[in-house]
């Protein structure tokens, strides 16, 4: 199973203290959880641990961070998570951001970007200045604060200041990660995700779209409507499975999200004009 977050945030809000509106939300939670987690953020992400140690394996190699360490992760990564440590000893902050939030920040502060490198992954080791702003984010949610939204979306314009002042080549091709997909998110969402779509309603909790919402985007970008989209989507991956692994009809369904082989059948043929074994068949 893949926990999509933030989603997974909300849907267990007894695990978590949460403060947000649409563009930022951020999330304290010291639930101890002992085995490997898969995780997939469908926001930006900066990980600050208050206590404890984490491991997670990302795309580009294993990484541990604990309280000496920042992590930013661009939208739509996959990463495997491990708590280490003691139970007892294990707090962490988890702040989410939109792209509107970034896009306002580069305009804000006048922020050049050259075309360099992107990186989707920034990890970043705290000084006592970065110490001293999340323990202050901490405090946030220890009591209730008047405009406590706004302080949080103060200190994370803060780190990333700051961490624009520390090492200014590596925040911008972070920064320019997140630029490159601004023209079509809702696009490089469904797409980077397709592993772990199966329905329109997780099309929706993974792009924040209503139903109606992500229809309109999806005629604009596709001129498909979600389901005419997702079917396709599906049925090319299903092709490709066929083509090329020895897996069975019935395990390619599964694969590709069809509860039911006979349906499944029945698709591949409307679309293909012909039987998914006929088609392995005629592809080896």
């Amino acid at each position: 199973m893949i926990i999509t977050l933030p989603n997974y945030i909300f849907e267990n809000k007894h695990l978590y203290q949460i403060i947000n509106d649409d563009s930022v939300i951020a999330s304290k939670s010291s639930i101890y959880k002992k085995d490997m987690m898969s995780l997939r953020n469908s926001m930006h992400l900066v990980m600050l641990l208050v206590n404890g140690r984490k491991s997670l394996c990302l795309g580009n190699g294993e990484i541990s961070i604990d309280a000496n360490d920042i992590l930013f992760l661009s939208q739509g990564n996959y990463f495997m998570g491990e708590i280490l440590g003691d139970k007892n000893d294990f707090e962490v902050i988890l702040i989410y951001f939109d792209d509107k939030y970034v896009f306002d920040f580069i305009n804000k502060y006048n922020i050049s970007l050259p075309q360099t490198e992107q990186i989707d992954t920034l990890h970043i080791t705290r000084d006592k200045y970065m110490q001293d702003c999340i323990q202050m984010l901490d405090k946030y949610f220890e009591s209730d604060i008047n405009n406590s939204l706004a302080l949080v979306k103060l200190k994370l314009e803060e780190l990333f200041l700051y961490s624009l002042s520390k090492d200014k080549k590596k925040f911008i091709t972070f920064l320019n990660k997140i630029m490159k997909t601004k023209s079509s998110r809702t696009k490089y969402i469904l797409e980077e995700n397709l592993d772990i779509i199966n329905n329109v309603d997780d099309m929706c909790k993974l792009t924040r779209l209503n139903s109606k919402a992500l229809r309109k985007e999806m005629i604009r970008l596709y001129n498909k409507n979600p389901k005419e989209w997702l079917d396709e989507k599906r049925l090319s991956l299903a092709k490709t499975l066929l083509k090329n692994t020895q897996k069975s009809v019935s395990q390619i369904a599964t694969s590709c999200g069809y509860s039911s082989v006979s349906w499944f059948i029945i698709q591949f043929k409307k679309y293909y004009k012909t039987t998914p074994l006929l088609y392995r068949e005629q592809n080896l």
